[in-house]
Parts: structure tokens; C-alpha cells; sequence
């Protein structure tokens, strides 16, 4: 099997993972919200619901079917091996638009009452900050051992090969070559623990008591400990990336993509195990409690722009669980948000410029 082949085949996992979930998708959020609009419980699964998600689905598997034939004509074509993943998910958007347009007449208001915790909540992340420690402390042994071993550094070392395994590009052997990459890791890393805690800090809880309550709790807490792992991954990775000058070959290119997936895929199973916040977990007795009237996320649905973009400057909250989708986005009426934002854009921004002065 050669390089081109082992890429098309590892880009037809990607496709046939992200297909699985989006054709799963509907039936992963809160009971209330179906395609990112409130409706009365108990209407997804009704026969108005039920067309509806048919439609989807079958939507869903034609935009997988037509990824999957770029996908081949990817051995011989490499470019529409990107045109795969476009064609899924513009493909898909549209079907969820559509599908959001069937739902929205039977839209709904959530109830207006709210619930406040007897005690604040802990702001502290799991494992505390010993464990985030742990993406850092690889990244320095690797620069250490760069140190260490600087005369065995060629004077001009590969930093990229091709398919074939040729290598096609090339670094001089200063210090901002060399330990760019464990810098590189550590701002990531970085990025990806404040995130965590602001993920901790800053969300608001859709429910506190009882079963649900307890579920969503549970839910966040997955959330934060995917992104730790996040870190661990991004650590593992720029660590082994910063020691390629030690060695002569390329890296495994096979080996570099399919753990991302492997990865991907665990994550994606823990949290289809949850639910959308937890509601895979929490008491079917929940509607009945609350009269049957929906709960979905207690936010109105004028704050929604197209189900996906939050934007409510009257809501303290920085992050908000998303309506179609499994994890948080953002509350983009909040600065708060723009600066998070801003951040998530200026740390790649950093790397290339410090890699294009360093040239």
C-alpha cells in the first residue's frame, strides 16, 4: 500500500466517523430541542418529527456517499481528498438548515423559571493544575534533550517529506528551529487548559438538582477532561515532532494521523455515552416534573442565529451548551468571548510570524 493510498484510506475514516455522528446528531441533544429549536417534549418523536429526521438522515448519508467517492478518486487525484470533507460538511449544513425550517412552526417558549445553586459552584479542574502540568513537563524534557544532544543536530535537517517520503523541505540548525516546535506545543497546550478552565469557571448550568442536575455535572466534567486529554495529545505530539533532527528517516506518517483519529473516536463515543448535557444520563422522570413543558437549555431561541451562534449580551455566561452539535460554544454578545476569540487566532498567528522571521 503506498503513502497516497494510506492517506485516501485514513481520509475515508474521517468521513465515515463524522457521517456516523451527524446522522446521529438529532437524537444526542437535549429532549426539547430538536435541530436547534425548542419544541414541546416528546415531539422528535412524533410522526412530524419522525419525517423530519428521515430527511436528515438520508441527506446525511448522500453528502457520506458522495465524500466517499471523491475519496477514492483521491489515489489518483489528491486534491479531491480535501474536496471530500468540503462536500460533507457544506452538504450536511444544508440538510441541517433545511430540516431546522421544517421545525421551526412548531417552535415553543421553554418554561421561564430558572434554578440557582445553595452553594457555589468549584472552579477547580479535575486533577487540579498538577495534571495540566503534564503536556508542559513533556515538552521541556524534549527541549532538555535537544540541549543535551545539540552536536548530534545535522548542520541542515528535513522538516517535511512528501507522500513518497522524500523529504521536501529543509531547516538550518539554530535555536529557533529547533526548539520552535516545543514552543509551538506549549502555547497550544496553553490555549487548551485555559479553555478548560474557563470552561470550569464561566458556563452556566442549565439544571443544579436532582438527577439531571447530577447528569450535567457529570457531562462538564467529561467535557474538561476531553480537553485535557487534548493537551496530553498536542504535548505527545510537538514533543515527538521537536526530536525528528535526531533522527534520519521521516516521521510515521500513518502513525502521526490515525492516533488523531483513534482519539477522535473515543472522545466521540464517551460523549455520545452522555448525551447533549448529560440528558442520556439524566431521569425520564425530569418532564413529567416540570408538567410537560420544555426545559431544552433556558434560552430563547431569538438568541440563536441559524441554531449555532449565541449572541445575548444580557447573559453573564461565556460559554453556552450548543443546541445541535455535543459540547459548548460560545456566547458571542459577551467581550469576554471576542478576547477568548482573538486568543484562539493570534497563538497561530505568533508561530508563523516567529517561523517566517526565523527563515
Amino acid at each position: 500500500m503506498n503513502s497516497l493510498t494510506t492517506v485516501a484510506l485514513l481520509f475515508a475514516v474521517t468521513v465515515a466517523l463524522v457521517g456516523g455522528l451527524l446522522f446521529w446528531l438529532p437524537r444526542l441533544t437535549r429532549p426539547d430541542l430538536y435541530f436547534a429549536v425548542t419544541v414541546a417534549p416528546g415531539f422528535r418523536d412524533s410522526g412530524e418529527g419522525r419525517a423530519i429526521l428521515g430527511r436528515y438522515r438520508t441527506l446525511i448519508l448522500l453528502c457520506a456517499a458522495a465524500a466517499l467517492g471523491l475519496v477514492a478518486a483521491g489515489t489518483r487525484w489528491p486534491a479531491t481528498l480535501v474536496a471530500a470533507i468540503l462536500i460533507q460538511y457544506a452538504g450536511s449544513f444544508v440538510a441541517y438548515l433545511s430540516c431546522r425550517r421544517r421545525v421551526m412552526p412548531h417552535a415553543v417558549e421553554p418554561v421561564a423559571e430558572r434554578e440557582a445553586p445553595l452553594r457555589a459552584r468549584s472552579a477547580r479542574l479535575p486533577g487540579g493544575w498538577a495534571l495540566e502540568a503534564g503536556p508542559l513537563l513533556l515538552l521541556a524534557g524534549a527541549a532538555l534533550d535537544l540541549n543535551r544532544r545539540w552536536a548530534e543536530i545535522p548542520a541542515r535537517f528535513p522538516i517535511h517529506w512528501a507522500l513518497d517520503g522524500r523529504p521536501d523541505g529543509w531547516a538550518s540548525r539554530t535555536p529557533a528551529n529547533v526548539y520552535g516546535l516545543p514552543a509551538e506545543g506549549v502555547l497550544m497546550c496553553l490555549m487548551m487548559a485555559g479553555l478548560a478552565y474557563g470552561l470550569v469557571r464561566w458556563s452556566r448550568p442549565v439544571r443544579f438538582g436532582g438527577a439531571p442536575g447530577e447528569a450535567e455535572s457529570h457531562f462538564r466534567r467529561v467535557v474538561v477532561l476531553v480537553l485535557i486529554a487534548t493537551e496530553y495529545l498536542m504535548g505527545i505530539t510537538f514533543a515527538g515532532l521537536s526530536l525528528l533532527p535526531l533522527r534520519s528517516g521521516p516521521p510515521p506518517m500513518a502513525a502521526m494521523v490515525a492516533l488523531p483519529l483513534l482519539f477522535a473516536a473515543i472522545v466521540v463515543v464517551a460523549l455520545v455515552r452522555e448525551g447533549q448535557g448529560g440528558s442520556r444520563r439524566a431521569s425520564v422522570s425530569e418532564q413529567a416534573q416540570e408538567g410537560r413543558r420544555p426545559v431544552g437549555d433556558r434560552t430563547l431561541d431569538r438568541y440563536w442565529k441559524a441554531g449555532f451562534l449565541y449572541v445575548n449580551p444580557d447573559d453573564p455566561a461565556l460559554f453556552i451548551e450548543k443546541r445541535f452539535g455535543i459540547g459548548y460554544t460560545l456566547n458571542f454578545g459577551r467581550p469576554g468571548s471576542w478576547v477568548i476569540i482573538g486568543a484562539i487566532v493570534l497563538v497561530p498567528v505568533i508561530i508563523g510570524l516567529i517561523k517566517v522571521a526565523t527563515k
